[in-house]
């Protein structure tokens, strides 16, 4: 009796699922894309996981067109003619359920929707009429007293800061306390970040799962929703605020308007507004302070920090701009320290600066999209190159400036655009025009951004990325010059395509010059030019230290770890699954050192099998297995009375906590001291926290996990000798 109620059941969900198949299949299988699309949307949760995701989609649009299956149900276009047909200033195309997923929720409210999120449109204009008001430029300007605090700014973080502050003193009439900590004080742009990542990275992808795994009473029972962190903070402040007004002490409200300065801010409109009007919810104040919270400050933050990048990273620029305030200045039309935003607003060469700023950053990496009523997804992406000037003709520059969605288009666009243009204008200008402003070290090397967990573990909060440095080495033995690794080529993009596919899945790279080039152009009064260079020796056969060969000599020549050769050569092009380029040995010698006992170099160093390079003792390459074939460290003495070196340690490890504490080098710290709390707190998740290192190298990406693990071990016996400096190839904390 139950087998056929069970089978029919199997049936009809079976054709369910047969029939959104092939509905999803042919209704657009004439839009062209990557195969997978056309069934799933797991390959979209992975070009995000990639932080390359923008680029992914510029590609796949150079392949298939303006118009390209992203999904089953999900069509990209990269035509900035459909902006006004996706967005146009009436009511048009609704949001997918993509933006449900940046909904907040608990268990007792559900999800809540505010303006940005809000897929009913009738809840839209309920949400936003009653508070436009608050954001054009002309209540800005009033509320600009807000912002009249002088402060010293570093760039990076602390314009981040500033945007979040500004926000902070609108909302509530006080800020966070960021600029005056220097940090992420009550942990709300941590708890941003991890509300963001879930949705663009996961729950945005796939936007059904996200009433599994996030939405539902079951789920916030047992753990709290990524957005509850944030509405904790709104609701204090809320709560706060409504307490203070309805007290009848009128020593507490009389402490309130001394507060405000006789000015209402944000969150006490917000109330005002839901008391007075009857067609206002009850939690639309929670909603448009959410709002103001998460989405209020983090584009303006970035465009700031992109505008003063490309400004300072061109010291043209920076010099154009410079002239044209101090121009304004000297007639009398900036006024200090800060100038109105009347004053800046009609100066052409910053109104270019901070387009093409705006112009550069999307608010997410990952496509915002809307839907239509026959259930079709759209995405729109604005394709627009960096730094494209364009033509003269006003046409050309209106529609390129219309292409800009960085804050929205149409009926959604940005509540808060006047608030961070007014911010950005402001600033910027105040900064240039006050301060006397460089990079650190335009000549800078190259960094990389690290995932720890791809090299060592357990995770520590705070750790998610690690942006580390790529060490190069030159060793001198009197007119004897090797270099200890090139670090990565300048020209990383024409690297094999197994290689530059490795790279953009895996991290991010702000680039520096060749080596050849640092040394060509170097006026310390070495005078050691890469046409000096005897031989460039590989820690090992990884694109972050093989660099260029190529722009050195083809007298130099290459020196590699035992079995390098076989598995690197032949390279690219001549194998297509080459990870190394063929022109890096090109007419050159490739030496591989052997660390037989029976060769005259080979010596034992301490717990090392070592090879004795230039045969005097000055230095050694140390056999180091575990992290690749071949892997090789090098140690230079410096020193001879008393004997002291530097150890160079390659990719052995990637963080110098995976060296230390250890039992050589334990942790100095004393009973009772301050930090005997942080060592009895490791010591109850990690053992014997005064010897035990803060890591151990992770399994995920090394060729032979126990032969690293012994090679960490080594390492920690020449260091403890109190003879030897270790650096790492990736070290940033020296």
């Amino acid at each position: 009796m139950h087998h056929p109620v069970l089978l029919a059941t199997v049936i009809i969900l079976l054709g369910h699922l047969l029939f959104r198949l092939y509905r999803s299949y042919h209704r657009l299988k004439h839009i062209p894309g990557p195969k997978w699309a056309k069934l799933t949307n797991l390959q979209r949760v992975w070009w995000v996981q990639t932080r390359r995701a923008h680029e992914i989609h510029q590609q796949l649009h150079e392949r298939y067109g303006t118009s390209a299956r992203f999904g089953p149900n999900m069509v990209s276009i990269s035509d900035p003619e459909a902006i006004p047909v996706i967005y146009p200033a009436r009511m048009g195309f609704p949001k997918s359920d993509f933006y449900r997923t940046q909904m907040p929720y608990s268990r007792k409210g559900g999800a809540l929707p505010v303006v940005f999120n809000t897929r009913d449109e009738h809840l839209h204009k309920q949400l936003r009429s009653p508070i436009a008001s608050l954001y054009p430029m002309t209540n800005v300007r009033l509320d600009s007293r807000f912002v009249k605090t002088q402060c010293e700014f570093d760039l990076g973080n602390w314009l981040q800061y500033f945007a979040f502050e500004v926000m902070g003193t609108l909302s509530f009439s006080k800020r966070y306390g960021f600029l005056e900590n220097g940090c992420d004080t009550n942990g709300l742009l941590e708890s941003i970040w991890a509300f963001m990542k879930r949705v663009v990275l996961y729950m945005g992808q796939i936007p059904w799962f996200d009433e599994v795994w996030y939405k539902n009473w079951f789920v916030a029972l047992l753990r709290s929703t990524p957005g509850m962190p944030i509405l904790r903070i709104v609701d204090k402040h809320i709560t706060a605020r409504q307490r203070t007004t309805q007290d009848s002490d009128d020593a507490n409200k009389a402490t309130l308007n001394s507060q405000l300065d006789g000015r209402k801010d944000m969150l006490s409109q917000f109330l005002e507004t839901q008391a007075t009007n009857p067609a206002v919810p009850s939690w639309a104040p929670r909603a448009w302070t959410f709002s103001n919270v998460i989405a209020g400050s983090d584009s303006t933050g970035n465009v700031m920090r992109t505008v003063m990048y490309n400004i300072i990273a061109h010291p043209q620029s920076l010099h154009h701009l410079r002239d044209e305030l101090q121009e304004a200045q000297q007639q009398g039309n900036l006024s200090q320290p800060f100038p109105t935003f009347k004053q800046v607003r009609q100066l052409p060469y910053l109104d270019a600066c901070v387009r093409g700023g705006a112009s550069n950053p999307p608010a997410l990496l990952s496509s915002v999209r809307a839907g239509c009523s026959g259930g079709w997804n759209y995405y729109l992406w604005d394709f627009l190159p960096a730094g494209n000037g364009g033509g003269n003709e006003s046409g050309q520059r209106q529609k390129m400036e219309n292409s800009v969605l960085t804050f929205g288009s149409g009926r959604r666009t940005c509540l808060g655009k006047n608030i961070a243009i007014l911010e950005i204008m402001k600033l910027v200008p105040a900064l240039i025009i006050n301060y006397e402003t460089q990079l650190v070290d335009p000549a800078r090397g190259t960094t990389l951004d690290l995932n720890p967990s791809l090299f060592w573990e357990p995770p520590m909060k705070g750790l998610d990325v690690v942006k580390s440095p790529d060490y190069s080495f030159l060793i001198s033995n009197g007119n004897r010059h090797v270099l200890f690794d090139l670090g990565m080529r300048h020209d990383w993009e024409n690297l094999p395509p197994k290689t530059l596919s490795l790279i953009k899945n895996t991290t991010n790279v702000d680039i520096g010059p060749n080596i050849a080039d640092v040394l060509d152009s170097d006026v310390s009064g070495l005078n050691i030019r890469s046409k000096d260079i005897e031989a460039i020796i590989w820690s090992h056969h990884h694109f972050d230290h093989t660099g260029d060969p190529s722009t050195f000599p083809e007298s130099t020549t290459l020196v590699v770890g035992p079995g390098v050769k076989d598995v690197a050569w032949p390279g690219y092009p001549t194998s297509t699954n080459g990870t190394v380029l063929d022109s890096d040995i090109a007419g050159r010698e490739v030496r591989e050192i052997s660390f037989s006992k029976n060769a005259a170099e080979t010596v034992q160093l301490g717990p090392f099998d070592a090879h004795d390079y230039f045969g005097d003792g000055s230095f050694y390459l140390l056999d180091a297995p575990g992290h690749s074939v071949g892997h090789l460290c090098g140690l230079a003495r410096v020193t001879t009375d008393p004997d002291t070196f530097v150890f160079m340690g390659g990719d052995c490890c990637h963080h110098a906590g995976v060296l230390r504490p250890s039992r050589y080098l334990p942790l100095p710290f004393s009973e009772g001291s301050e930090d005997s709390s942080l060592c009895a707190e490791m010591e109850s998740t990690q053992g014997s926290a005064k010897t035990d290192a803060f890591f151990r190298v992770s399994p995920a990406l090394t060729l032979n996990h126990g032969q690293a693990l012994e090679t960490v071990e080594k390492i920690k016996v020449l260091e403890g000798s109190g003879e030897v400096f270790v650096i790492l190839a990736h070290d940033g904390t020296l």
